[in-house]
């Protein structure tokens, strides 16, 4: 009897255990307690080929470019389409790493292997003194570069067609430095610009200090030869500044245009020291033919130049363009071997092919 009494008191201490737990409760108690769950933020999958980075469009800013004649121009933002009009600024936007960005080039810089093998996307807008209108806005471009000092004669019209063309020359010594940092400006590459425009800065400087130590008066008289038989490179041309910063007197510095024909016979009554004459890179004359074509001249045999067999003929890769600087050292060694000896234009334009533009380094660039 006590056993079955201890057991009733167990069983109604238990009962009185679970309601206290249902007051605790409330009487709410049947309804279900919701459960928190995390909030999680769902993201897109990334598309391939597209940065995480801000777009070019949320990072837009006016961009002003100082063009070769010093005048600007402002872009809205930084150009991801080029068309090179300009051969020259074709090999230095690749020399920059910037080649992935041309969309069109001329015809005659598609014949340029080194270049074209570089950019093979780059598709031919025409001449580079007419460009085809409709042919460069297929392409889309956000900006054209051409020549500064040979604009396209159908300027006016591109510009009607809205299309923002820049004006960089990209092949003269006096302002290679600048155009380089122009471009450099244009399509982010400034560190890569600067580096290329330091070492441009840095050979002329060691040619005008080397040439200090020579009277200008001892500078050699030189006849420099363009692409056409008898046309001098006057004063204000790139050849006229080659000359000049190799230390030698262009015998047509005072002829009025910057190309003009002479005749024979002028050539001969100012007897120049130094015969040169450019080639152009698609002219298929040897280089060492063109030479034995001008040395037989008529009358050209009482020339001093042609007596002391000191006739050079270049290809213009090595006089004009990003490669000018290497063409002036070799200009200032044949002119005076003796303060130059020293420099190695051969290696010059080895580490050039090395670190901007492989397929460069050629042979035959001068003859002899």
């Amino acid at each position: 009897m006590e056993k079955v009494t201890s057991v009733l008191i167990a069983l109604f201490i238990c009962c009185l255990a679970v309601l206290g737990a249902a007051a605790i409760l409330g009487t709410s108690s049947d309804q279900p307690v919701p459960t928190v769950i995390p909030s999680v933020t769902t993201l897109p999958e990334p598309t391939p080929g597209v940065s995480v980075a801000l777009t070019a469009a949320t990072s837009c800013r006016p961009l002003s470019i100082t063009q070769t004649d010093g005048t600007t121009v402002t872009l809205p933002c930084e150009p991801e389409r080029l068309i090179a009009a300009n051969a020259n600024a074709a090999e230095l936007l690749i020399a920059m790493g910037a080649g992935d960005r041309i969309v069109g080039v001329t015809e005659s810089t598609r014949s340029v292997s080194y270049v074209m093998d570089k950019i093979p996307q780059a598709v031919s807008i025409g001449d580079w003194q007419t460009p085809n209108i409709e042919q460069m806005l297929a392409l889309h471009p956000d900006v054209v570069i051409a020549y500064s000092s040979s604009k396209p004669k159908n300027i006016d019209q591109i510009t009607a067609a809205n299309i923002t063309i820049i004006t960089l020359d990209c092949y003269k010594l006096s302002t290679l430095s600048s155009d380089a940092r122009a471009l450099g400006k244009l399509t982010g590459k400034m560190n890569e610009a600067e580096v290329y425009a330091r070492l441009v800065e840095d050979t002329i400087g060691e040619v005008s200090g080397r040439l200090k130590k020579i009277p200008a008066d001892e500078y050699p008289p030189v006849y420099f030869e363009m692409y056409t038989d008898y046309t001098v490179a006057a004063a204000g041309s790139g050849a006229h500044e080659l000359v000049a910063s190799a230390g030698g007197k262009n015998i047509a510095e005072e002829v009025s245009s910057s190309s003009v024909k002479v005749s024979p016979e002028w050539v001969v009554s100012r007897q120049p020291e130094y015969i040169f004459k450019v080639v152009s890179s698609t002219n298929p004359t040897n280089l060492k033919d063109m030479v034995t074509t001008l040395k037989t001249r008529p009358g050209w045999d009482s020339i001093d130049a042609v007596r002391k067999d000191r006739v050079y003929a270049f290809k213009n890769d090595i006089v004009y363009g990003p490669r000018a600087y290497i063409g002036l050292v070799y200009t200032a060694q044949l002119l005076h071997p003796d303060e130059f000896r020293d420099l190695h234009p051969r290696q010059m334009l080895a580490d050039y092919d090395a670190r901007y533009v492989a397929g460069t380094n050629q042979t035959g660039l001068i003859w002899p």
